[in-house]
């Protein structure tokens, strides 16, 4: 037996003897009256909010994997993940992340709402639990889900099918949505998402709905129509003012971008998002990007490549809009742009009514307009003329490549989505890079180790179930291009 075993034993036997020793009149000053054994929903909310905002649109899981994969940032340094290695201690701290923190005080956020009969607890709680689930589904595929945050006396949950998660998001997101009202009792200065806003949260549960259905579009065809066309009637975002977005107020809440700007830095931007944003005459590639210290030329780092050829001043690093002077640049987790562009996805597959060319330039607009007020943010000159070129102008022989290209240009430094989108679309086509040790660039994250170690029963299951579904190439249920 180790020290620190014999140790903490010890200490234990101590305490029990102490405590066999008290009168019981005396317990109550084991009792601190400082500290709550009860937290309320005000508080618990704000806390999941942020625990997966810094989660997702960190540096650590977006700039070093998310964000790489899709072919929008680079690692200028230490490139394991541009190589297709990723650190096993990495993916257990991410799905901690979620599971531990977030997804736990939401669940109970839920929870006292059932208790309490307030509806916009439960109703706020299971969105953002929807939100919180698609981000960790996507990254992993089956995951726990119906048993994952019942309690203590479940252990071992079992992983759920990815399709059934999405039918119980898609639910969740519809039932969280029928039961807020304006009249009742809200989370006050605890809503860091929308201000007590429950017309806003609504609009958010049915774009994100949107969005789980488009993405199960390959897979799936009939229920995500069905889906798309509930939510889109149910209204979604109009304007960029119903963004979701989360505000930074300062220290100890600032960006996470630009507190790795503070420490690190060591991130660019991809040769492909900069040619493209060049040929395009992209009026966002001057937000977007830095140009590079040597000459002042915008110039990507090639993804994949981990053998340094020129020094760093050669890139461009990522926009000082999210780094340098990025202390209080918002987090946007949903836009009014990627709900346009959805829509516009949606007519031209004849879903919805509508004129696909229309929502199409809009969601451009919107995109570019998201950002009036940045340093280098586009001007109303700028963006008549990009949507002016012959390149941009909506053409419907080819008009879903051209919807899924600006949603990848739109979704930068979008967390996670760029890459969901990327692999669901295949679009655009992406090459890995001349040092990829895989056969493709990775389309799913590796499961923790220390579920293989504590859950393998389940975790075995679910990876027979997904024909493999373990390694960094092994697709998820929606992922069929």
């Amino acid at each position: 037996m180790d020290s620190y075993s014999i140790a903490k034993r010890a200490l234990v036997a101590g305490l029990v003897l102490a405590l066999a020793a008290c009168d019981d009149s005396l317990t109550d000053i084991n009792t601190n009256p400082n500290a709550p054994t009860d937290v309320g929903a005000e508080f618990l909310l704000p806390q999941s909010i942020r625990g997966a905002v810094e989660a997702t649109f960190g540096a650590g899981q977006m700039l070093s994997h998310t964000a790489i994969w899709p072919q929008q940032a680079v690692q200028l340094q230490y490139p394991d993940e541009e190589e297709g290695s990723v650190r096993a201690s990495r993916m257990q701290s991410y799905w901690n992340n979620f599971y531990v923190g977030p997804l736990m005080d939401v669940q109970r956020v839920i929870e006292k709402g059932v208790a309490d009969s307030n509806v916009n607890y439960e109703g706020v709680g299971r969105i953002w639990k929807s939100y919180i689930f698609h981000i960790v589904t996507d990254l992993w595929g089956d995951v726990p889900y119906s048993e994952a945050l019942i309690g203590d006396s479940i252990t071992t949950p079992v992983y759920d099918a990815q399709k059934d998660i999405y039918t119980g998001m898609i639910a969740d997101l519809t039932t969280g949505a029928g039961k807020l009202s304006s009249a009742a009792t809200g989370f006050g200065s605890g809503d860091i998402l929308y201000g007590d806003d429950m017309d806003a949260w609504k609009r958010f549960a049915n774009s994100l709905r949107m969005r789980l259905a488009m993405r199960m579009s390959e897979v799936d065809p009939t229920a995500a129509k069905a889906a798309f066309i509930a939510a889109y009637s149910a209204g979604p975002f109009t304007s960029n003012a119903d963004n979701a977005k989360l505000a930074w107020p300062g220290s100890p809440y600032e960006n996470p971008l630009y507190e790795n700007w503070t420490g690190r830095d060591d991130h660019g931007v991809s040769a492909t998002m900069i040619d493209t944003l060049t040929s395009l005459s992209d009026p966002r590639r001057e937000l977007y990007a830095e140009p590079a210290t040597q000459d002042a030329a915008y110039r990507g780092q090639p993804s994949g490549k981990i053998t340094q050829e020129f020094s760093l001043a050669y890139y461009s690093r990522i926009g000082n809009y999210w780094r340098k002077d990025g202390k209080s640049t918002p987090t946007v987790i949903m836009s009014y742009s990627e709900v346009l562009l959805l829509a516009a996805e949606a007519a031209k597959l004849g879903w919805i009514t509508g004129d696909a060319g229309a929502l199409y330039t809009a969601g451009i607009q919107a995109s570019m307009e998201q950002y009036a007020g940045a340093t280098n943010a586009p001007t109303a000159a700028e963006i008549t003329a990009y949507l002016a070129q012959s390149a941009i102008t909506y053409n419907a022989t080819n008009g879903l490549d051209q919807i899924h290209l600006q949603q990848w240009i739109g979704l930068f430094m979008g967390g996670s989505e760029a890459w969901s989108n990327v692999r669901r679309t295949d679009s655009p086509n992406l090459v890995g890079g001349p040092d990829l040790t895989l056969s493709r660039i990775p389309v799913r994250f590796s499961y923790p180790a220390l579920e293989e170690s504590l859950n393998a029963t389940n975790l075995d299951a679910a990876i027979s179930r997904q024909g493999g579904g373990k390694a960094l190439i092994d697709r998820v249920w929606w992922d069929v291009n």
